[in-house]
């Protein structure tokens, strides 16, 4: 029997798809040179992509970059298993709108909102301090960095005490992908930055923020103390060791997948002891702001138990990267979202006018083509993200106001979810039991 290392990773695409890649497509993604996590995760993805009623034609060169370059450096095992901290300002704005709308009464005491592994450097907790000027804000991380170094062009990279390098995270442009594109040499300049720049630091051993500058390279220790404002906080813990007032909203984001289900559970149940009667706790990924999946958690009276399960339409675009990123086998979140974006493909009526709509504002927005082959190839070789980031906002809020949000919540709701439009403007249902890792505890009135 062929083993996957003897599989090309067309091979596997026809296995799972049913139909291959044009050679260019097939050729950029040799298995047998990804690293075994890398390996994984292809299995994983291919898996879902099977699930979810995924076409093959929807393979594009995005997705390919994505799966050969990005993800064999950006999962914990290129980081010595440690989690990197990607973010961006206003990654979680569209959650920061949900809490709003909820319209939590005010008491005596500011409302508690707790951002569980907020990471470094914690923009989403400060973004969310500035949306809620009133309320108490606890940025919660289990480690933040002690230096962290910009160099000229704005990348930076984190150092602990010892000054050993962590990760780095590089600005979403051009120059950002080349340095994505080697991260060992990465790391060596980086570190060679560090050696220049930390004789210079006049107290390595204090609390307080201290910068250097050299050569347009700065180096800040202690940095952490920069984004602490009145109303914001930020305390070094675990979810178990966690002493806080109780909380009325938890966020964690792009924390849980990295943990087996059963663990999961246990970290939900943790959180929910955080919470105050009637909290949520609210927990997911996305992708910079994009391509978002969540449960909302509420605290009743019998405890802790799913209110809802949402995601954004741009899940089921062809350009889509975070449906499938999973760190472990049976991700309930990502296999329930491949389930109901499969009930969505699965409309014949929609699916071929949705699909050929994408196809159209891919070519009008200058990103992609479907080209004589059937497949969609990109316009321009090195559109930088940043941009990318801009038009995809664009196209998928033209797709959302010419009525697809509400017809593919639609299509759900025929195929017996209770849905809805949530206060996100996500597509939100009703959680089955034994669909989210604590949705078996809950009974029949409330899921």
């Amino acid at each position: 029997m062929q083993t996957m290392q003897e599989k090309s990773f067309d091979d596997l695409v026809e296995r799972f798809l049913g139909m291959r890649l044009p050679r260019q497509m097939a050729n950029a993604v040799s298995l047998s040179e990804l690293p075994p996590y890398a390996q994984g995760f292809t299995m994983r993805m291919l898996a879902l992509m099977k699930r979810s009623g995924y076409s093959v034609t929807e393979f594009n060169p995005a997705l390919i970059r994505w799966l050969s370059a990005s993800i064999p450096s950006m999962l914990p095992d290129a980081w010595g298993g440690r989690i990197p901290p990607i973010t961006l300002p206003n990654r979680h704005s569209k959650l920061d709108v949900y809490v709003s709308n909820r319209n939590m009464a005010v008491g005596n005491e500011p409302h508690i909102f707790v951002d569980m592994g907020c990471g470094f450097p914690p923009v989403t907790a400060a973004d969310t301090a500035r949306k809620f000027p009133d309320w108490q804000i606890y940025g919660v991380d289990r480690s933040f960095a002690d230096f962290v170094l910009y160099d000229k062009d704005g990348h930076y990279a984190c150092f602990d005490q010892k000054g050993v390098f962590q990760y780095f995270q590089a600005l979403m442009n051009l120059s950002g992908r080349a340095l994505y594109a080697d991260p060992e040499a990465t790391g060596k300049r980086f570190n060679k930055f560090f050696a220049d720049l930390f004789p210079l630091l006049q107290d390595t051993d204090g609390t307080a923020s201290e910068t250097v500058e050299k050569d347009g390279n700065k180096l800040i220790h202690n940095h952490i103390r920069d984004f602490e404002t009145d109303n914001l906080t930020f305390v070094k813990s675990d979810i178990a060791e966690l002493k806080l007032p109780p909380a009325k909203v938890i966020r964690c984001m792009n924390v849980l997948l990295y943990f087996q289900p059963e663990i999961r559970k246990t970290m939900l149940l943790q959180a929910g002891e955080l919470l105050d009667d009637d909290g949520i706790l609210i927990a997911g990924t996305n992708g910079l702001g994009i391509q978002a999946r969540y449960a909302v958690y509420q605290k009743g009276a019998d405890g802790l138990f799913p209110s809802e399960f949402a995601f954004s339409l741009d899940n089921i675009g062809h350009i889509a990267f975070m449906p499938w990123l999973t760190i472990c086998e049976n991700d309930p979140e990502a296999i329930l979202l491949a389930d109901l974006a499969g009930t969505i493909r699965a409309d014949r009526p929609f699916w071929p006018e949705f699909s050929s709509r994408i196809d159209e504002l891919l070519q009008e927005h200058e990103i992609c083509e479907r080209r004589s082959d059937g497949f969609l190839h990109f316009q321009r070789d090195n559109m930088p993200p940043d941009e990318y980031l801009k038009i995809n906002a664009l196209l998928w809020r033209q797709i959302e106001d010419e009525g697809y949000l509400d017809r593919a919540a639609a299509i759900l709701e025929r195929a017996g979810y209770e849905t809805w439009i949530n206060s996100a403007g996500d597509i939100a249902v009703r959680p089955l039991a034994n669909s989210l890792p604590i949705a078996d505890e809950c009974d029949e009135l409330k899921c």
